[in-house]
Formats: structure tokens, C-alpha cells, sequence
């Protein structure tokens, strides 16, 4: 009975469509084949083919449907058709956004509630296909509440992974008026005859051919690098392109594993007293004891050294990923590199291990114990600290708010969001982190006899079990821990603690929110600040499942977040794809483009990383527990998050563009020796420099420079503005003046948004 009742209503849907196109499309031109999904608009203008999803009535759109399935929304749905919608298998409405601007160009998002082909005309009763609509979408979008009645005609546009369609117009309420078509934008009359339809890829065979070497191009194996890695440099690009990047990224998992401290990208420094003035007596080198030992300065440059030089760049970037998502500052701990080291290595150790074990390590380092005051945490009365515990469901696990899997908040029959955990979650775990201290002191080996603390190795119990709390608690999804009824010793006491904190990092662990709360985190830093629910959906179900039934595979996350459609591909035009450079990216992306030779210190003042900071980021000095910047800043005047943005204002821009300058147009960052800067930074454009100096054009170096920076992605009035102020750099000397034409161009493209948003 079901299917009689369905295959009428389908015919119907079918016999609509065919009628609307047949009227529309006849004497079309086929439009040649498109990277972008393409909405349909009439022949004559850009007036979009488009119905209210229930009444099937044309525009004017109004704002209430007088026709709803539900009560709480009777927002009108719009039913809009395109083609060249290049889904996966599984994909359907949250892989796609939608977004339209008015007149007074206000933007206003819009849910797309339904994605799916036009279904074929079937003869009935035999089911056979009559003509075959399949390769035509129907989109169904929800007009934003923010829409006002009249507004007139609006420019709507889709975009699937990181891909922008055509925008066309559509009238809410009235139509007319609205902003002026798009530059260049023509009518988009579907084809005379439907495309065929193309059987999508399963994320499987999407990945599968990326073990081909051949497959990517080198616009997307620039685009690879700088998401994989922190930047493009000439030997990493000749590696992606001779192993192609699934064997380049299983290259980079199996380079000598850093489970020993000592391999870690970060050495582990002497623990020296807490007061510095024991540490470092008055004399001639106090100066330099305090920048080695009291100072971020050590690691610092450490992080420069090896951005530029080392070959594990997908380690790096996925650690200083989880540094930013778990952080400890230098700030707070006593400003001691031996503080902060040990728990560096953790984030090197673990970055492609189990996220279990990224948990469990960074709960027991001595310096985020220190940071967020673990360490010495006691019962109490009953009122043990509870920083820990809020943070690490707040920002390192869990998150605020319950979500699906594709990172989507719950919401309640209001409307609402759903908490992830209440203030007796929080005081419980609390309860779970109590007990734990630094491990036995160290001797200081400046005079082999001061007793320092252990920042080396992780907390242990405490051997007053008076601190414990050792009664029943209540964590997450109504997990309840019992109560100890045999601690009546030590020995039963720490048993019982360390199998009490075993349960509760399953219980984070393993709660709904954590793959796509983690995925989102590492998406955003990695790839782009506003990702599809179905992007983070497919790395949130590697997470659940890494292929063998292993939960929390670090490495099955980050090849997802990098082999996903998402991610890949030439051209990203979707409005709301990519991130800002945060200022560690930028510096490192320009230092490997122009294979850099460094100590480090990026620095001209003496202050250490002082260009780094003037831009709003200092290195392993996060100002708050929510890192550098919140990881749910949003940009004025839309519904983006943009994270890095906030860093950026007016003077940090203007410091951006100061350490370009400084960068590119002395060619160097000078040495001080024996000071902070032993050997300085130095750039290499020569080979730049040489296309024109070897009869080349100022527009054959733009070109060079748009391949090499942008991965041929600048706009052509870009070009055209740099060609030309570079050509007005005339000199009697020609290699000075090549000099200066590349300097230039290099500084022009590297301080513009174009660049400095990572698409």
C-alpha cells in the first residue's frame, strides 16, 4: 500500500518538473560542464527557477507558508533546481550551505533542508523509465528569520564542498530591486535534454584515487601542503608529488615514531629552582640564564627550527593543533621552559596515537596540573578544586552543548540548545581529580644539591590518601562511579584512584560529542573555520571507527580531515571556505615558500619572537585557558565563526604587514651574535629574481609568485595591479631593479587578504 501511494506522488513530482523544464528549457544550450554546482535561472535573465516547496506557487515568496508540516516553523520553503552536484554517495542536505543578500547587502543564511535528484518518469504500472530527470537536483532551502517582508528580490547561491554556485535572483515578498547581478553573471537556463545522471562516489573510492600520484595537480598539491604541513617548500612539494598523498601521509606516520622524550621535537630542559634569582645569580650572564631558563625563548625558536627544517611537518602542525585545543601556558607557569617542554612532548607523542591517550597524558602532566591546579588537589570537605574538571569538558572534550555527530547542536522542542553537562558534572569530576601531585623532586644540576620540582615526568597519588575523595560519584551519560569500600590503606587507595581515573577519561572519551566536538577543533586549524556538517560528520565517523573498530585513531581523523572533498581540489569559491593565517602560519608558510635559512628568533629588538607577538600570537604564551584567539569568534555582520580574526585588528594588521616588510624587503632578520639571534633569518627569492633578470616579463614573475604563494588562485585584478606597480620600479641598474620588482611583488601578494586567508 506504501509503494502505491509513493509511486503517484512521484509521477506527479516527475510530471511537474518535466513541464516546468520543458517550458524553460526549450532551445537551451547544454552549458558546458561546471566544477560548481549550477542553479538554474529562466533564459532571459538570472531570475531563478524557483517554487514554495508545498503550494508549488512561484515568486513572490512570502515569509509565512499558508500551507505547514509544523506548527513551531511556518517559515516558507523555497524549492530551487541545479546541476553539477557532485555528492557522495550517503550526501544529502548537509553538505550543502546556502546563503542570499539583499539590497542593502545584508547577508542572510539559509538552511538547506533537502537535497536530492528529480526523480525519473515512470510508466506506470510497470515501473519503467520514461525520461530520466536524475542528473537535476531539487534544493529546498528555509527563508532566514531575519528576512523582512517586502524585501524584494535577493541573489541566492549554494556551495558544496568549498565549491560556490552562480547566484540568482529571488523575490521575498515583492518582486524587484535587490543588488545588481554579479559581475559577468548570464542566464543559466537548464539543458534542452537532462544530463544524464552520474553515480556518486563512495568516500572510499573519493579517497582510493588519491593513491595515485598522478591524480592531484599541483594547484592542490600547494593547497595540500599548506594544510598538512606549515607551508609549500620545494623538496616537501617534490616528495607529495613523487608519492602522491595518501603514501605521503602514511610516510609521515611511520617516520621514527616519537615515543621517547628525548626524540621529541621539543628536548626536555634542566629543571631549575622556581625562583629565579637562585636559578640565575647576578652576574655577566644572568641576562642570557634568565632568556634560556625563565623565558618561552628555548622552545620558541625550537618551533621556528622546526617548522622550517624538519621533515615530520604533519606531526608539527597536528600537535600545535592539539596545543591549541588542550593549552598550557608559559605565563602561568612560572615562565619556565622545563615547565612547558614535558608537556610539548605529549602533543609530539600523541598527535598520531589514540585521543584516549591524549586525555590521559595531558590530565597526569605536571604542567597542566600546575596550569589549571590539579596538582595538590584535595577532597576539601567535599569542595575540591574544579578547574580541571570544567575545562576539560568545556574545551578539551565534550564541549557545552550536546551535538549530532555531523557537529550540529541538539536542540529541544523549542528550539534550544541541549547542555553537555551540569554544575554537579563538573564538581564530581572534581571529586575524580583529586589525590594527584608532582612526582618526587629533582636536584637541580646547577649545584647538585637544591631540590627542584618535577616537571619532567607525570603527577602521581599523593601518599596522604586523606586527600582522596573515595565516595560514589556521578560523571556523564549517568555513569556512576562506586564508592571505595576497601580503602583502608594506602596500597587499596591509589588502586582505586587510578582505576576511578581510567573510568572517568572512558567516560569523556567515549561520549557522543567528542568525535565531532575534536574533528571541528582540527578542522578549523588544519583546513577551514566553517566546515559542512557532512565534513565533520565523515571525520566524527573515522573517529568512531578507524576501519578495524578502534575508536579515537588520531591517524584515521587526520586523513579524513585531509582526503576529504572538502579539502581537496584546486579552487576553493565558496565565501565562507579557509581560514586567516594566524601569525605562526604566516611566518612559517613565507619562511619554507622562500627556503629560509633561520636560528629562530624572528625577532629585530631583542625581545624574542618579537614580530610574532606584535601580530597577536606568542608561542606557548596562550593568554587565556581558550587559547590565542576563541574558537568561536565570530566575524561582524555574519554567521561565520573566523577564529584567527581574533587576533586581527587594526594594529596587528599593520604589524602583519611590517613583518612582511621586514621579512622580504631587507631579505633578512639581521644577526645580533651571541645574543638572541646567533645566525638571524635570511630568504631566498633568487630563483624569482632570475625570471627577470634572465628576459623575463614583470607579469611572467606574478605568475611565477601566484603559482608558488597562491596556487594560481589571484584574482585577475590582482595581477593586474601588481604587474603594474612593480613595472613602474625603473633603475639604471637592471638587477637592482629586479631586485626591487620581486621584493615588492613578494611583499604586495603576501599582505594582501587574498593570501593571508588560506582558501
Amino acid at each position: 500500500m506504501t509503494k502505491r501511494k509513493l509511486v503517484p506522488r512521484l509521477r506527479f513530482i516527475s510530471a511537474m518538473c518535466a513541464g516546468l523544464l520543458a517550458v524553460l528549457c526549450a532551445g537551451a544550450a547544454a552549458p558546458a560542464a561546471q566544477l560548481s554546482p549550477l542553479l538554474f535561472s529562466d533564459s532571459a535573465s538570472t531570475r531563478a527557477i524557483a517554487l514554495e516547496s508545498v503550494t508549488l506557487r512561484a515568486e513572490p515568496f512570502p515569509l509565512t507558508s499558508s500551507v505547514n508540516f509544523n506548527l513551531n516553523d511556518t517559515r516558507t520553503r523555497i524549492t530551487l533546481f541545479c546541476m553539477n552536484l557532485d555528492l557522495l554517495t550517503g550526501e544529502g542536505a548537509n553538505a550543502l550551505t546556502a546563503d542570499a543578500e539583499d539590497a542593502a547587502h545584508n547577508h542572510y543564511p539559509m538552511n538547506v533542508e533537502y537535497a536530492g535528484q528529480v526523480p525519473p518518469i515512470l510508466s506506470y504500472p510497470d515501473g519503467n523509465i520514461t525520461t530520466d530527470f536524475r542528473g537535476i537536483y531539487m534544493v529546498v532551502l528555509r527563508l532566514n528569520d531575519a528576512m523582512t517582508s517586502n524585501l524584494g528580490d535577493v541573489l541566492v547561491r549554494l556551495n558544496l564542498h568549498g565549491m560556490s554556485s552562480n547566484r540568482v535572483r529571488v523575490g521575498i515578498g515583492v518582486v524587484g530591486g535587490g543588488p545588481a547581478d554579479d559581475p559577468g553573471a548570464v542566464p543559466t537556463p537548464a539543458p534542452t535534454n537532462p544530463p544524464s545522471p552520474v553515480t556518486p562516489l563512495t568516500l572510499a573510492q573519493y579517497q582510493a584515487q588519491f593513491t595515485d600520484p598522478s591524480f592531484p595537480s599541483d594547484q592542490d598539491r600547494r593547497r595540500f601542503l599548506e594544510q598538512a604541513a606549515w607551508g609549500v617548500s620545494d623538496a616537501e612539494l617534490a616528495r607529495v608529488q613523487s608519492m602522491g598523498y595518501a603514501n605521503w601521509i602514511n610516510d609521515q606516520f611511520t617516520q621514527a615514531p616519537l615515543f621517547a622524550a628525548s626524540q621529541s621535537n621539543y628536548p626536555t630542559p634542566d629543571n631549575y629552582p622556581t625562583d629565579a634569582a637562585t636559578g640565575c645569580p647576578a652576574g655577566a650572564g644572568q641576562a642570557a640564564c634568565f632568556r634560556d631558563h625563565y623565558s618561552m625563548y628555548p622552545l620558541q625558536i625550537q618551533m621556528i627550527q622546526n617548522g622550517v627544517t624538519r621533515q615530520d611537518q604533519l606531526r608539527q602542525r597536528v600537535a600545535f593543533a592539539l596545543h591549541q585545543l588542550i593549552p598550557v601556558s608559559g605565563f602561568d607557569l612560572n615562565n619556565q621552559p622545563a615547565w612547558v617542554g614535558p608537556y610539548l612532548q605529549v602533543m609530539d607523542r600523541d598527535a598520531f596515537g589514540n585521543f584516549r591517550q591524549v586525555l590521559m597524558d595531558v590530565t597526569l602532566n605536571a604542567g597542566m596540573g600546575e596550569y589549571l591546579n590539579m596538582r595538590g588537589n584535595s577532597v576539601n570537605g567535599g569542595n575540591p578544586n574544579e578547574n580541571y574538571a570544567r575545562e576539560i569538558m568545556q574545551l578539551f572534550s565534550v564541549g557545552v552543548d550536546l551535538l549530532n555527530q555531523d557537529g550540529t547542536p541538539i536542540l529541544d522542542s523549542l528550539g534550544n540548545r541541549t547542555p553537555t553537562y551540569t554544575q554537579a558534572d563538573i564538581t564530581n569530576f572534581a571529586r575524580v581529580f583529586t589525590g594527584w601531585d608532582l612526582s618526587p623532586n629533582k636536584i637541580w644540576t646547577g649545584d647538585g644539591v637544591t631540590p627542584v620540582p618535577n616537571y619532567t615526568d607525570p603527577m602521581v597519588l599523593n601518599g596522604n590518601r586523606n586527600r582522596y575523595d573515595i565516595g560514589q560519584k556521578t560523571l556523564l551519560n549517568g555513569l556512576v562511579l562506586p564508592a571505595c569500600t576497601n580503602c583502608t590503606n594506602l596500597a587499596n587507595s591509589q588502586a582505586y584512584k587510578n582505576n576511578e581515573l581510567n573510568l572517568a577519561i572512558d567516560n569523556l572519551f567515549n561520549h557522543q560529542n567528542t568525535g565531532p566536538y575534536v574533528c571541528k577543533a582540527l578542522i578549523h586549524n588544519l583546513v577551514s573555520s566553517n566546515p559542512s556538517p557532512a565534513y565533520v560528520g565523515r571525520c566524527a565517523a573515522a573517529f568512531a571507527n578507524n576501519g578495524s573498530s578502534v575508536r579515537g585513531d588520531m591517524k584515521a581523523v587526520v586523513s579524513e580531515i585531509l582526503l576529504d572533498p572538502e579539502a581537496r581540489g584546486d579552487l576553493k569559491t565558496a565565501p565562507d571556505y579557509g581560514h586567516l593565517r594566524e601569525p605562526v602560519l604566516l611566518a612559517l608558510n613565507l619562511l619554507r615558500t622562500f627556503n629560509a635559512t633561520t636560528d629562530g628568533n624572528l625577532s629585530t629588538n631583542g625581545t624574542r619572537e618579537g614580530l610574532l607577538i606584535d601580530m597577536g600570537q606568542n608561542p606557548f604564551n596562550p593568554p587565556t585557558v581558550f587559547s590565542y584567539y576563541p574558537a568561536d569568534f565570530g566575524l561582524p555582520g555574519t554567521n561565520l565563526i573566523g577564529p584567527e580574526y581574533g587576533l586581527l585588528d587594526t594594529s596587528t594588521s599593520y604589524k602583519r604587514a611590517n613583518f612582511v616588510n621586514t621579512l622580504m624587503m631587507t631579505s633578512n632578520i639581521s644577526v645580533n651574535t651571541g645574543q638572541d639571534r646567533p645566525s638571524g633569518t635570511q630568504v631566498n627569492y633568487s630563483s624569482f629574481q632570475n625570471i627577470l633578470t634572465g628576459g623575463g616579463t614583470p607579469q611572467n614573475l606574478v605568475d611565477a609568485l601566484d603559482t608558488a604563494m597562491m596556487h594560481t588562485t589571484m584574482s585577475s585584478a590582482m595581477k593586474t595591479n601588481i604587474v603594474t606597480a612593480i613595472t613602474s620600479i625603473t633603475n639604471v641598474n637592471l638587477t637592482t631593479q629586479a631586485q626591487q620588482r620581486t621584493q615588492t611583488a613578494i611583499y604586495l601578494i603576501a599582505t594582501s587578504s587574498q593570501y593571508q586567508v588560506a582558501r
